[in-house]
């Protein structure tokens, strides 16, 4: 099946009945996603490029081959809007030839972790398909593996799977910081973190990078940014952090179709 390079027109009437205004601060529910790692050849890649009501979002989905000959259903994560901020996803704009069956590592959970979970027309057994939250690229020629795709929202997916993505992102590249509700990581918040929550007791939730610790949890958060809605004037605001350093959601819509 093939992935359209734009909404369907009953795709494109779900999609506006369910437009995402800011994130509410709320507790995340509870998900118990298996973690998964697969490395193998991609067979079929399909990406799309689509107006949602308001912005524009990213996808991919691909086959992946691994080295025992199973196949694999791997699909992206949706961009987070969130009051005229992109908290990721982030496409490195590396330049791929998936026609060449080029090598992929994929670092993701078992299920259909999207908001609904679903994912355009493709009819998805959620223990059949992986989510990917890091897919590295090794291309022709290269002995390199190249990060071609990184999720930035954190949520809980599971004990066992909270834990190992934890070690893929205590990096330092410019792709690896997390946006999240605060409380939305098994990574506690710093010593720093934890005396800028008290300044902003509005702030609910983070950007930040995971580091290497040595608490119970062996990985700490380390804030970035601070965001919420403050209650005295109901604005979604940047509570901390210099809002010129987050990505900016592209807002240009579309031409209107021309009338005949």
């Amino acid at each position: 099946m093939t992935l359209p390079s734009t909404l369907t027109p009953i795709a494109l009437f779900v999609a506006m009945l369910t437009v995402p205004g800011p994130v509410a601060v709320q507790p995340p529910k509870e998900r118990n996603y298996p973690y998964r790692e697969l490395e193998g050849v991609v067979e079929e890649f399909h990406f799309t490029r689509n107006w949602r009501h308001y912005y524009w979002r990213e996808d991919f989905t691909m086959l992946v081959r691994d080295n025992a000959s199973r196949l694999h259903r791997v699909i992206s994560r949706e961009p987070t809007p969130w009051a005229g901020y992109r908290l990721g996803t982030t496409y490195t704009g590396l330049a791929v030839d998936w026609t060449g069956r080029p090598r992929v590592r994929v670092v993701g959970v078992g299920a259909v972790d999207r908001i609904p979970a679903e994912f355009y027309d493709l009819k998805l057994d959620p223990d059949r398909t992986t989510t990917a939250l890091i897919v590295r690229v090794r291309r022709k020629g290269s002995a390199a593996w190249d990060d071609f795709y990184v999720n930035n929202w954190f949520h809980r997916w599971g004990a066992d799977a909270d834990r190992k993505v934890l070690a893929h992102y205590a990096n330092a590249g410019p792709h690896y910081t997390v946006y999240g509700y605060l409380g939305g990581t098994l990574a506690p918040l710093d010593e720093t973190g934890k005396k800028l929550l008290a300044h902003h007791p509005d702030a609910g939730l983070f950007h930040g990078r995971i580091a290497k610790a040595g608490n119970v949890v062996g990985y700490e958060l380390r804030l970035l940014h601070l965001l919420g809605r403050d209650r005295k004037t109901q604005k979604y605001e940047v509570m901390y952090g210099d809002p010129k350093e987050l990505a900016r959601l592209d807002g240009n819509a579309p031409p209107e179709p021309r009338r005949k």
